[in-house]
């Protein structure tokens, strides 16, 4: 049948539907940079809308909707979201239809994990044009199919509830809240009055509804803001947990020996170059907000705007002086596995932008954490990348009187608190007391890599060596042990501390292994955190050649033998560990895929899974069918319907039984579906039939040849149009002989019609 041409009715709905949908999509105006979205998600919707027309015409089933759209997704999704992928920009590729298939199951998961705005030109596009492609084929074959007025109000309402629950937090805007609730109040009354007779005083009526709803959406939008939960709506980001996790990197502060002059690795190599710094600004690596007591390492911490998540296009950042950087890696900073995946920069990042030939990967592989502004590329930095910062810089300086942002969530260790006072002197003040131990420190220190006759200074800064450093004479290590030691004095003291790893650029921006340092930044009262430098002595005070004597605190906690087990901060494993399984790269036992296997599952496997599920939901369809038939009505209504069911298998079949003719004349078309015969009507006689509850009057059909075609078509007549009413015994008997009809019918026929037969949607068309 050809599609119905859309009535003037259609297009209003389609008017009413594209502008509720228009309202609805502006919500993610402040999750998707740039407008993109929009225009995305309108070409969906007028796809949804000549898929709605298409199929709700001819009236066809569910399914058929259902399955245009799917078709529709594919074949035109990708020159509308993702045109990277097709050929010739217009033509479907079977990478573009994998993509489709991926980012239509992982993008809302991409879309909640990372951090607003997101690119409004990348893939993540894909979710209006679904949410548009959804809308418009719903909402349009709600409108053709129900009269209920208020029917197809539904498939804008869900797209407004998924741009809310995908969207942000922020304030929602309430004219948009009203605009859709005045469209929506309009949209059903237009729908409620079809149909009925013109009546005098319809411009006055209207004229009466639109000063109401006028009125009504003003009183919302004043009083809207004043409701609770007004203020901050509810949306999933908030309680979605980030996949990345940051544990399964190794501590960037364990390789601190590697940039040493006697370690002879990276003293003198160029680990990177940096452009647009500030005099006297340092390059912050790494971030260490936690202390096991075997390493100080990078958390995903707590809070909303705490771990290590995607970012978009803009990183939300505090006040200070903007700048922007531009960084060089080199192969030296790429040989160092415990930092390679470390993204060098300054202050709190505002927008990071890779270039060069690996920009796409780092780009999607980029995670950045707010609250220590701190990022990790999973796929780690190699030499000759280049990459842009623009940042800005908090302002700087502890201030006099210092006052701790919350307390520090580190245990107490008894060799800390035993040297803390001592080192703190008779200061009074938090702050003094910190400007005390980093003085005592720096003037009472010794400062050695391990050097010849200095072997016995180890580096690490577990429990053992923070209380051989604690507990010595005088405090001996290097920047390692110095930043170290001074956040647990911090901590101790009741102020939030972390330990950075960073560089000093030379004046020509190059950072070698001699420029890489450790400080420590407090969490100050105003929120910022402010960095510790002055802790640790020169580089040149020695320690005295004669090994330290043993412990002079008495105070000193028992320090437990070391574990057998190796600790996850060697340099050998940070590069055998997959920053997305949350486990060791360990070879596990099992079955192993080759990977031309792989590839071919990833082409073939969408398409296949995707045929597979529309031939099993028409298969579910029809056997739904079947039973309703076989349980639904009265006994002779049954009977009926066991013919119905035969007669609707051979028109899947392929045979053309015309509609509006009797059961003798659908047995003889049903005979002669596949011979050459003349189908001849036969002499109808009507059956005589005897009281409800006598014997049967079937005859078991063995085969569905044309005599017994014919009485089963008596014999359900006999049933319907008899005196009485059929038992349930003999409606089930005559239930199982359709049933092995329908196995018989069209047995001569190849398997390939039959099975093009099963999936066939002739039977569901309206005779």
């Amino acid at each position: 049948m050809r599609p119905v041409p859309p009535r003037r009715s259609d297009l209003a709905d389609a008017g009413f539907l594209a502008a509720l949908f228009a309202l609805a999509l502006l919500g993610f105006h402040p999750t998707y940079t740039g407008w993109a979205f929009f225009g995305v998600g309108l070409a969906g919707l007028a796809l949804g809308v000549l898929v709605g027309f298409l199929a709700a015409g001819p009236r066809q089933p569910v399914i058929t909707v259902a399955f245009l759209t799917v078709v529709v997704f594919f074949l035109l999704g990708g020159v509308v979201a993702t045109r990277e992928r097709v050929f010739a920009g217009v033509l479907p590729t079977a990478d573009s239809v994998t993509g489709l298939a991926e980012l239509s199951v992982h993008a809302w998961k991409q879309l909640l994990t990372t951090l607003p705005p997101v690119d409004g030109s990348g893939p993540l596009l894909v979710i209006p044009y679904i949410l548009g492609l959804l809308c418009g084929a719903g909402g349009c074959a709600l409108a053709r199919r129900l009269s209920a007025p208020a029917a197809p109000l539904a498939a804008p309402l869900l797209v407004l509830a998924a741009v809310i629950l995908l969207g942000t937090g922020e304030e929602s805007w309430t004219v948009l809240g009203v605009g859709f609730a005045v469209v929506a109040l309009a949209w059903a009354g237009v729908r409620s009055r079809r149909g009925r007779r013109s009546t005098s005083g319809g411009a006055r009526r209207a004229a009466t509804a639109l000063a109401l709803l006028g009125v009504g959406g003003g009183v919302v939008g004043v009083l809207g803001a004043l409701l609770p939960g007004a203020a901050h709506r509810v949306v999933l980001r908030d309680y979605v947990e980030p996949p990345f996790e940051i544990g399964v990197y190794a501590s960037p502060l364990v390789g601190f020996r590697k940039y040493s002059e006697n370690a002879n690795q990276l003293w003198d190599q160029v680990l990177f170059r940096v452009t647009g710094l500030p005099e006297g600004e340092r390059v912050r690596i790494a971030a260490l907000d936690d202390y096991d007591g075997s390493v100080w390492a990078a958390t995903n911490g707590s809070g909303q705007s705490a771990g290590f998540q995607r970012v978009g296009a803009r990183i939300p950042a505090g006040d200070g002086r903007a700048v922007e950087l531009t960084v060089t890696v080199e192969a030296a900073y790429e040989s160092a596995e415990e930092v390679n995946a470390w993204l060098p920069g300054a202050g709190r990042a505002t927008r990071i932008e890779f270039t060069g030939p690996r920009a796409a990967a780092h780009a999607e592989q980029l995670r950045y954490n707010l609250a220590t502004s701190s990022g990790v590329v999973a796929d780690r930095l190699r030499a000759g990348d280049r990459y842009t910062v623009q940042a800005v810089l908090p302002p700087g300086g502890l201030p006099d009187d210092v006052q701790p942002y919350g307390r520090p969530a580190l245990s107490e260790l008894a060799f800390v608190r035993g040297k803390a006072q001592q080192w703190a002197g008779g200061a009074s003040t938090l702050g003094a007391k910190l400007r005390a131990v980093a003085a005592h420190l720096r003037d009472n220190g010794a400062y050695t890599d391990g050097g010849p006759g200095e072997t016995e200074y180890l580096p690490g800064h577990g429990l053992a060596r923070m209380s051989a450093f604690f507990n010595a004479p005088k405090p001996v290590g290097d920047d390692e042990q110095y930043a170290a030691a001074y956040a647990l004095v911090a901590n101790h003291l009741g102020i939030p501390a972390r330990v950075v790893l960073g560089a000093t650029p030379g004046a020509d921006g190059v950072v070698r292994g001699q420029d890489v340092h450790a400080w420590v930044e407090l969490h100050v009262a105003d929120g910022r955190w402010v960095p510790v430098t002055d802790f640790v002595p020169d580089r040149s005070k020695r320690p005295d050649r004669q090994p330290p004597q043993r412990i002079e605190n008495t105070e000193a906690a028992v320090v437990p033998p070391p574990n057998a087990m190796r600790l996850p901060d060697s340099l050998t494993d940070a590069g055998r560990v997959d920053a997305n399984s949350g486990r060791r790269g360990v070879a596990q036992d099992g079955v192993v895929l080759p990977s031309w296997l792989l590839g071919v599952l990833g082409w073939v496997g969408p398409p296949v899974l995707l045929a597979a599920a529309v031939v099993g939901a028409i298969a579910l369809l029809k056997t739904r069918r079947r039973v309703r038939r076989r349980t639904t009505g009265p006994m002779a209504l049954r009977v009926a319907q066991a013919w119905r069911d035969l007669v609707d298998h051979g028109r899947d079949l392929g045979a053309r039984v015309p509609a509006g003719r009797t059961r003798l004349e659908e047995a003889e078309h049903l005979a002669h579906a596949w011979t050459e015969e003349p189908v001849v009507a036969p002499a109808h006689t009507w059956p005589v039939r005897g009281a409800a509850g006598d014997a049967p009057l079937f005859v078991e059909p063995t085969v569905a040849s044309p005599l017994q075609l014919r009485e089963l078509a008596r014999s359900a007549d006999a049933a319907v149009f008899g005196p009485g009413e059929p038992t349930a015994e003999a409606v089930a008997e005559f239930w199982a002989r359709v049933t092995r009809a329908r196995k018989s019918l069209g047995h001569d026929l190849p398997r390939w019609r039959r099975l093009r037969g099963a999936v066939s949607l002739r039977s569901f068309r309206a005779p």
